[in-house]
């Protein structure tokens, strides 16, 4: 006999708002699947990867959770990731690899990660 507790059904999408610490129309927006999938996509151009704790897994996960709730469809993407887009950007500053990912313009994580590994992030929530 299982020893887990119950879980409670998802009374309602998870929201930008609910993982990221962003403003305006984007935090109201619940994570879609499409979304993740082009954070994904720019993860893997720009990194050669996708980061395991970055925010494309992250929208990965929430978005699943969103699919299997009922709340959206596996093709659903924000109109502000279609329009507005998704980047990933590295650069070198300073002796530091600084990784900005964002989504409608408004920044989901920023890494400080030290030439010599040491690592050091600003998520936004």
């Amino acid at each position: 006999m299982s020893q887990e507790k119950p879980r409670r059904p998802q009374q309602e999408p998870i929201k930008y708002g609910d993982v990221f610490n962003v403003s305006g129309e984007l935090s109201s927006q619940p994570v879609a699947p499409r979304d993740a999938a082009t954070m994904q996509s720019a993860e893997d151009k720009t990194l050669g990867q996708t980061r395991k704790d970055g925010p494309a897994s992250l929208m990965t996960s929430a978005a699943q959770k969103n699919e299997d709730a009922g709340f959206i469809g596996h093709n659903t993407a924000t109109n502000i990731a279609r329009d507005e887009g998704v980047t990933v950007s590295e650069t070198y500053d300073s002796g530091k690899r600084v990784i900005t990912e964002t989504l409608g313009g408004q920044v989901l994580e920023k890494l400080v990660e030290d030439t010599n590994g040491a690592k050091g992030t600003e998520k936004n929530k």
